[in-house]
């Protein structure tokens, strides 16, 4: 695990979009496959393709937005890991979550085919939704992340927490946030 982590440390300051394009690609890969196997329940009637469009805007829209979100956080803000600029950068990351979950949905329908009209319906009705959970979930992650962790691992140790968050993603914008269950995967809307 030490020589994993020395490859990915070395790589990473070298190619830090690249490799967290691959990283969060697989991050998307686990989560879309955790939504469709265990929440979703679909065994043999897997959506590969669905699978391939999460992979696809992860690494290719997520994985460079949030890349470039912690940089600027930290040119902003500087990177001292206080808990006051902690704060600071937490509040600043997640104001661009509806512009992260948002593009998601819309590049995810974009990729489907679906229409304008079909896509803005699910923004209103499912966006808000959505970024609550979003907040639930990467407040927390993302205090503890800009407190404690170093810039260039950020993204490697967000990705765990990725997987539950992409899980409850991609079911939500491939079904809609009013049919969920997502107290099946131990998420509240109310609270």
């Amino acid at each position: 695990m030490r020589g994993f982590l020395r490859w990915y440390s070395q790589n990473l300051k070298k190619h830090q979009f690249a490799m967290n394009m691959v990283t969060t690609g697989t991050v998307f890969f686990l989560g879309d496959i955790l939504s469709q196997q265990v929440i979703e329940k679909k065994g043999k009637d897997h959506e590969l393709e669905r699978t391939v469009r999460s992979i696809s805007v992860g690494s290719f829209y997520i994985a460079p937005f949030i890349t470039y979100l912690y940089n600027f956080a930290d040119k902003v803000f500087g990177t001292s890991q206080t808990i006051p600029n902690s704060l600071k950068k937490t509040g600043f990351i997640c104001l661009f979550s509806p512009a992260v979950s948002g593009g998601y949905v819309i590049i995810n329908n974009f990729l489907q085919g679906k229409s304008t009209s079909y896509t803005i319906d699910q923004l209103k009705n499912d966006l808000p939704t959505i970024v609550l959970v979003q907040w639930k979930i990467w407040i927390p992650s993302h205090f503890i992340l800009l407190t404690v962790v170093p810039l260039r691992h950020r993204m490697f140790l967000s990705n765990f927490v990725g997987v539950l968050w992409t899980c409850y993603l991609t079911h939500a914008s491939n079904t809609g946030t009013s049919n969920t269950g997502t107290s099946d995967i131990g998420i509240s809307h109310n609270g």
